[in-house]
């Protein structure tokens, strides 16, 4: 702890903008292209099932390029990983912006996903070793707050540019982000972790199994895997739900994604302000029992005929409640999973990430394949996770971790 404080001195804390903008970026690679998705099925002369199957490589790529990216960065330092991870990010979209099948589509996605997953637990990373643990987590709240904004501002942005310029428009003005976030960092972001300056530190192998066996991290990362992982799966599959099923135009539903992006900033906002009062494990069961609310109401509708703007409210509802309890779950339960480990915070960060992303491809994968109007199957699919993994988490709990 001495070497990290001399290191912080010697270097200054990194930008929380900077990080806030990093973060931000990857969200929105995920966020932005999604109302191009329908229309790529034109495009391309595809069925929706080879579009949905682009959206689950993206997320799969995502999810693994967390945990390699966590253990790259534990090894060789944050500043040099991230800058690698940000310059294959711009060479996905550069690949995607002049696509002309699903394949090559795909395979720059793919690449996007490898590159963008890089910021994660970097930046997670970067944020709990320049600063006290107690500041970390509100830093990462603030944070939060920042990427829950992309889910609505993204997916406006990218409506109007399908809808009155190209698909390809969305790519490029990623592509110009990237390189500009990628150039800020390479100016002005110091290297953060020991490891990048010459100090040792245990192989990244053991500290993996060091994680992946202690019950502490998984009572914490199996909640913010199931609530992040089903908000993003569901929200992953709502444009198929309002284009095509209830044909709500491109440049119009995804401002129903405020809606949502504004339970999610109020479940941070409350748990914030709970925090001071309650522990932070009942703030994180409050959010899990929130999150499972939906699922359980949209199997309540399972036979029930609904008129299509009622079928539209239900869905941005079950998401707002969905959101809610993420935002409730997400601080406190990654700020659990990572503390326990100083010294692979963004080890531990990625292998939780992991999780999350590899739960939000299946699930956007799955629940694509419903139609709007089959709203028991998409609460069926939503509730399963949530029910098999509290009585997990509940055990987990009774036992606690010894190093």
């Amino acid at each position: 702890m001495a070497k990290l404080q001399e290191l912080d001195k010697s270097t200054g804390t990194p930008s929380i903008i900077l990080l806030a903008a990093g973060m931000m970026l990857a969200w929105g690679g995920m966020k932005l292209s999604l109302p191009a998705l329908p229309v790529l099925e034109q495009v391309f002369e595809v069925s929706g099932d080879a579009m949905r199957a682009t959206i689950a490589a993206f997320f799969i790529c995502f999810a693994l390029g967390q945990l390699a990216w966590g253990m790259i960065s534990d090894r060789f330092g944050r500043r040099g990983p991230l800058l690698v991870g940000l310059a294959l990010a711009a060479v996905g979209s550069a690949v995607v912006l002049v696509s002309e099948s699903v394949v090559v589509f795909g395979i720059g996605r793919c690449l996007e996903g490898l590159g963008l997953s890089a910021m994660s637990p970097i930046g997670r990373g970067i944020l709990f070793e320049s600063r006290p643990p107690q500041q970390a987590k509100h830093s990462l709240g603030h944070v939060s707050m920042c990427t829950a904004s992309i889910p609505m501002f993204g997916q406006v942005i990218g409506g109007y540019l399908v809808a009155y310029a190209s698909w390809r428009w969305i790519f490029a003005a990623f592509l110009v982000m990237t390189i500009l976030i990628m150039l800020a960092v390479w100016r002005t972001l110091p290297e953060t972790h020991p490891r990048g300056s010459k100090y040792s530190r245990p192989p990244s192998g053991r500290a993996l199994l060091c994680i992946l066996g202690n019950r502490t991290f998984w009572a914490n990362a199996l909640c913010y895997i199931t609530c992040s992982g089903a908000l993003l799966g569901y929200y992953a599959a709502m444009p198929f739900w309002y284009s095509k099923d209830l044909s709500i135009p491109v440049q119009v539903y995804p401002w129903l994604a405020g809606f949502t992006v504004g339970a999610y900033i109020l479940g941070l906002v409350i748990g914030r302000r709970l925090a001071r009062r309650a522990s932070g494990r009942s703030l994180i069961w409050a959010g899990m029992f929130i999150a499972l609310v939906p699922g359980l109401g949209l199997m309540a509708l399972w036979s029930v005929e609904l008129s299509t703007t009622t079928m539209a409210t239900v869905l941005v509802g079950a998401s707002m409640l969905l959101a809610l309890g993420a935002g409730l779950v997400f601080p406190g339960a990654n700020a659990g999973a990572v503390t326990p480990f100083p010294e692979s915070r963004g080890l531990a960060s990625a292998v939780a990430v992991t999780g999350v992303f590899l739960m939000a491809g299946i699930m956007a994968y799955l629940e694509g394949q419903l139609h709007a109007t089959c709203l028991g199957s998409i609460g069926l699919t939503l509730a399963i996770p949530f029910l098999l993994v509290i009585p997990v988490v509940v055990v987990l709990e009774k036992k606690p971790s010894h190093h």
